[in-house]
């Protein structure tokens, strides 16, 4: 019985394996960070707009990375596929041109993923603005790209459209790469976090950053002077590259909603918390204002006996009624400066302000009736006469 084909072979004219096997890598990439977006959200019902945006970058890129292993099927990667006489030859550039079209719209949706998040951690009017911004670019750099690839363009000459194209499409695309870790640094830039705290969000998106020495690469093996006489092994290694920087892409926007990261962004430097001896509690505030929740805690009944003459005092309060006060607990020790009334009016409109505190007190009082003793004192007098 003779020996099966293989799947794919490495090889100095056949570098379908290599495409296999990293491609089959970045899927796996994909799919784990996927998994791991749905655990942490759905059981915490926490699933926004980011999470679907990142949802549509998933499904396009399962569609695309199927195209690239239906192509290494019908011999892309090997070095005749380009020839004339080759049977596969129309049906592989077919698919290899609609390949670059869905390897813009899940670098798209990917980038459109940070800026939803974006818009997640914060709810200033400036910073949302910026976030738009940003958003336009991306469409912006989207439509550019479509237009550079496709004009003049077809599937027949798939696989020779000129560099200057791809250049271009891979500059703004670096670019905008760069401003999201620039606009991280401006999120935190005025909170009030330690600068461990700020690097940790920055580093956080500046992830991302590693996608472009492999969008440089792939630029490498586009150029004509690159393997010029063996350009389908060329060709082969720039999609290499590609699965790589669309896998790490969707992976890189995953690793913002880890712990590590949102417990430094959603957790404010102090808390506010009702606690005793036995069970402490803690209500940490966030920016997501549609989970948050406040517990109220009775106050423990005060068994003091109030005196006698401070009851006289106060002849209209029943003792069966609970009374209720606030109270101001001591401001943090830090220099507020000029900006003292505005820290103070921030406290009051966050979530974790601990300025307005409710307690419920029930006071208890013993009051003697003196009618009630003149009354005794008279009849003893009357029964002594």
């Amino acid at each position: 019985m003779a020996p099966s084909e293989p799947l794919g072979v490495i090889s100095d004219s056949d570098q379908s394996g290599l495409i296999l096997i990293l491609t089959a890598l970045a899927l796996s990439f994909v799919l784990v960070s996927f998994a791991i977006r749905l655990y942490i959200r759905v059981p915490q019902r926490l699933w926004k707009n980011d999470d679907n945006v990142l949802t549509a970058a998933t499904f396009f890129s399962i569609i695309q990375t199927s195209l690239v292993f239906y192509e290494v099927h019908l011999g892309y990667g090997k070095q005749d596929v380009f020839r004339g006489d080759s049977p596969n030859s129309e049906p592989v550039k077919k698919y290899h041109f609609a390949n670059d079209f869905l390897y813009l719209v899940v670098l798209l949706f990917s980038k459109l993923t940070v800026c939803f998040l974006f818009l997640r951690l914060t709810r200033r009017k400036e910073h949302i603005l910026g976030i738009y911004s940003i958003i336009g670019c991306c469409g912006g750099w989207f439509l550019l790209s479509i237009l550079l690839i496709s004009i003049g363009s077809s599937w027949q000459n798939a696989y020779s459209i000129p560099f200057g194209r791809w250049l271009g499409v891979g500059i703004t695309d670096s670019i905008t790469e760069i401003v999201f870790v620039v606009f991280a640094g401006y999120l935190v830039g005025d909170l009030r976090m330690t600068k461990v705290q700020k690097g940790t969000v920055v580093f956080a998106f500046g992830l991302r950053l590693l996608a472009i020495p492999a969008c440089v690469i792939r630029l490498y093996y586009l150029h004509r002077s690159t393997l010029p006489d063996n350009r389908s092994i060329a060709s082969s290694l720039a999609v290499v590259c590609a699965q790589i920087q669309l896998g790490y892409g969707i992976m890189a926007a995953s690793v913002t909603v880890l712990k590590p990261f949102m417990v430094v962004y959603e957790k404010p430097l102090g808390y506010s918390g009702y606690s005793n001896s036995n069970h402490p509690a803690k209500q940490y505030g966030t920016n997501n204002s549609d989970h948050v929740s406040f517990k109220m805690k009775p106050v423990v009944r005060s068994t003091e006996v109030v005196p006698d003459g401070l009851a006289s005092h106060a002849p209209g309060i029943d003792p069966n009624q609970p009374t209720y006060s606030s109270r101001s607990p001591a401001p943090p020790r830090e220099k507020m400066g000029s900006g003292g009334e505005r820290g103070r009016s921030d406290s009051i409109h966050s979530h974790d302000s601990r300025r307005l505190i409710i307690e419920r007190k029930t006071a208890w009082s013993i009051r003697y009736e003196e009618a009630e003793s003149h009354k005794s004192n008279a009849s003893e007098t009357g029964g002594s006469v």
